[in-house]
């Protein structure tokens, strides 16, 4: 086989141009970290997030009962992030602003009816916000305090409290 035989070395597509391989390297990391940053902003970072009150905890939610004041639950709570009411005018106070396009995020809001506490409430929201699980509720008739509710909540020893 004589050399006239022999294939020729494929030439790279950047070297037909003339343009250095540093070029193309940069190129490719631009649009690989454009497109990073295009994705979590428009899908946020999946696995993360809360938007609790200041100074909330687990203990702080459950020394709020029914028939308390609203004055009596901003002493204990500090004041809602959002107050709402909703079509048969039951007043909600929300401590806990929902998480858009995260994985799992805790809910927690007090209803009131004639300016008094009706219900104190902890769920998870799962999967962006399809599903809810009830960790925690209070109402005159009935309490449900499931143990892994302080998993969701921040302690009171680590938190400063309003």
């Amino acid at each position: 086989m004589g050399r006239k035989d022999m294939p020729e070395a494929p030439v790279p597509f950047h070297a037909l141009l003339g343009r250095p391989q540093a070029w193309w390297d940069r190129l490719f990391l631009g649009l690989v970290s454009t497109g990073a940053v295009l994705f979590y902003a428009l899908f946020g970072f999946p696995w993360s997030g809360s938007h609790l009150a200041p100074g909330l905890s687990a203990e702080k939610v459950r020394s709020v009962s029914p028939g308390m004041s609203e004055a009596e639950v901003i002493q204990r709570l500090g004041p809602p992030l959002a107050r709402k009411v909703s079509a048969s005018g039951r007043l909600s106070w929300d401590y806990a602003k929902p998480v858009p396009k995260v994985r799992q995020y805790p809910r927690v809001f007090v209803t009131f009816e004639a300016e008094r506490v009706s219900a104190v409430v902890v769920e998870l929201k799962t999967f962006w916000g399809v599903d809810k699980e009830l960790l925690y509720l209070r109402t005159p008739e009935r309490i449900i305090d499931r143990a892994d509710h302080d998993d969701f909540l921040p302690s009171a020893g680590g938190t400063e409290g309003p």
